[in-house]
């Protein structure tokens, strides 16, 4: 005997065991007797594992009787326990079944992994339930509605729209707009989840530094129409507004320093200053308010008005970029980061740290790359004009305008 051989065995056996401590642990929480603990469920998953074995000398079907006769048992099993027990602990008998299952599937080598992944989120599903049980309590109608016009733009829509390149130029595609649509209701959907669940100021701000990670710019059109609905969390909405733009440069040097290092040292100064002054006045921004507590009132989660408009705005920004190109031809790359930075500034990074390996000078990439920076900043500024209100558009004048001065003196002086 190989330790090939008894290895998917041991695998199905920690399977077993991280279900049934879970499942132990609740019977001792809840001080009830059940019907299966921890010893019981390792040795389900062990019994699955050996049922897959043996059928690969006595065909699937006597794995298809195994799992069937598995079922019968453990309804039987937890049928007959409801006169001990008072009631049906249905939770239960489904995890044996799933556990009788997942050995089955550490069997083989090929879905080991999967098994194990399975495994971890059947045991987060379970460990979770008090949690689980208090957020469906709490959830509203509108919050449940709301929830489903989430899954049909994202799951539903975005996934029958054509990923071809219509419209003018090519430059339309209907998948790549809607995603920023999608982009655009998720973080006005998890800003509402995380204002529930901590407040308008940390719940915000928290937004805004995840939403920042993908795409500040959706994240600018979510607060500017939630400052728009709700003048209460102005100031929480200009601070995760901000510290979302402040995050976007952190998130282009990571893309420099994967590619060219040596252009990551030499770009560090110019963002890293935009990222301070950003940074400093957001702070002092929100330093003048008054904090908020978790009682401020927040409107529906999903708002599809403002995805859209920034849908269209994106599209049209689109088309501007390819005009822009269009005109300007080969005038420069400078020109080119300008017009890149209207839409998106990791593709221009990412094009500017693999050129500037070769071809390129490190200092033209790093005065395109800022362009590009600051362009995007001033684009979001007028978003938070346009989709917001004239005071939460002047409250993040105060902060963007300070941080494109820094950028173009950096390029100038750096």
């Amino acid at each position: 005997m190989d330790f090939v051989d008894i290895y998917p065995f041991l695998v199905a056996l920690l399977i077993g065991a991280l279900i049934g401590t879970e499942r132990q642990r609740r019977l001792v929480e809840d001080k009830v007797r059940g019907v299966a603990g921890l010893r019981t469920f390792v040795l389900i998953a062990l019994l699955g594992s050996l049922c897959a074995t043996l059928s690969i000398h006595y065909g699937p079907g006597f794995a298809i009787a195994s799992m069937a006769t598995f079922t019968v048992l453990v309804a039987v099993g937890y049928a007959s326990s409801i006169s001990n027990l008072g009631r049906v602990d249905f939770t239960a008998a489904v995890a044996a079944v799933l556990t009788f299952a997942l050995g089955m599937l550490a069997s083989f080598p090929k879905s080991m992994l999967l098994a194990v992944a399975l495994s971890i989120i059947t045991t987060w599903v379970l460990a979770t339930r008090t949690i689980t049980h208090h957020y469906v309590e709490v959830l509203s109608e509108t919050d449940l509605l709301d929830t489903l016009k989430m899954g049909i733009i994202a799951l539903v829509i975005y996934p029958l729209l054509p990923e071809t390149p219509l419209g003018p130029w090519g430059v339309l595609n209907p998948r790549q707009i809607w995603l920023f649509v999608v982009m655009v209701s998720l973080i006005g959907y998890v800003g509402y989840i995380l204002i529930r669940i901590l407040g308008a100021e940390k719940g915000l701000s928290l937004t805004g530094i995840l939403g920042g990670l993908v795409s500040s710019t959706a994240v600018t059109t979510s607060m500017a129409a939630e400052a728009k609905e709700n003048r209460e969390i102005l100031s929480s909405a200009v601070f995760a507004t901000a510290i979302a733009s402040c995050t976007m440069f952190p998130r282009v040097l990571f893309i420099v320093l994967v590619i060219n290092r040596n252009l990551f040292f030499a770009l560090l100064p110019h963002l890293l200053l935009m990222t301070i002054v950003g940074s400093a006045l957001a702070y002092l921004q929100v330093r003048k308010n008054a904090p908020l507590g978790k009682d401020v009132k927040v409107k529906d989660p999903f708002r599809i008005i403002p995805a859209l408009k920034f849908g269209a705005f994106f599209a049209f920004v689109l088309i501007i970029s390819k005009l822009a190109n269009v005109y300007f031809g080969d005038a420069g790359l400078y020109a080119a980061g300008v017009v890149s930075g209207l839409a998106d500034v990791d593709a221009i990074a990412l094009t500017m740290a693999s050129l500037a390996k070769s071809t390129l000078v490190p200092t033209v990439a790093v005065t395109t790359i800022t362009l590009a920076a600051i362009t995007n900043t001033l684009v979001k500024l007028s978003i938070a004009y346009v989709m917001g209100t004239k005071e939460f558009g002047n409250k993040m004048a105060k902060i963007f305008l300070p941080m494109v001065l820094v950028g173009l003196a950096a390029i100038f002086l750096i």
